[in-house]
């Protein structure tokens, strides 16, 4: 509970004044910023990164274990709120979709799920849209 407090209180303290530096960022390094952001977020909530993952099949952005259940995330950076509902495209949800079944077939004794992790420049910073698109899989 003391890291997931200290975290948050990193990022109150920290972020606000980042958020006009984060405009003059090249989108790359916002990207990258963005990914160690909610790796440190899912590590403090148990998750590890899952290392022995194929490159034919590490499509995500991050694809962490805890237990039996493997979690493909997708982390966006966007300059507003308005604006995360456009996170994923079509094609890249397609791929998504794609990648998650390989990921099934390569470890059937696990369950899988994915999740988009949002970062905005503002308070509060992070969204997590859990299953995303579970309609779509029949969950």
């Amino acid at each position: 509970m003391a890291e997931k407090s200290v975290i948050i209180l990193f990022m109150t303290n920290s972020l606000t004044p980042l958020s006009s530096l984060a405009k003059r960022l090249h989108p790359h390094l916002r990207g990258q910023l963005a990914e160690k952001l909610a790796l440190v977020s899912y590590m403090a909530a148990g998750w590890r990164p899952l290392r022995q993952m194929p490159q034919n099949l590490a499509q995500t952005d991050l694809t962490l274990i805890r237990g039996h259940t493997i979690l493909l995330v997708e982390v966006k950076y966007r300059s507003s709120r308005g604006r995360g509902h456009v996170a994923v495209t079509s094609a890249q949800r397609q791929r998504l979709n794609r990648q998650m079944i390989a990921v099934s077939g390569r470890y059937p004794q696990h369950s899988v799920g994915m999740d988009i992790f949002l970062v905005f420049p503002q308070w509060p910073f992070t969204q997590r849209i859990r299953n995303p698109y579970a309609d779509e899989h029949g969950s």
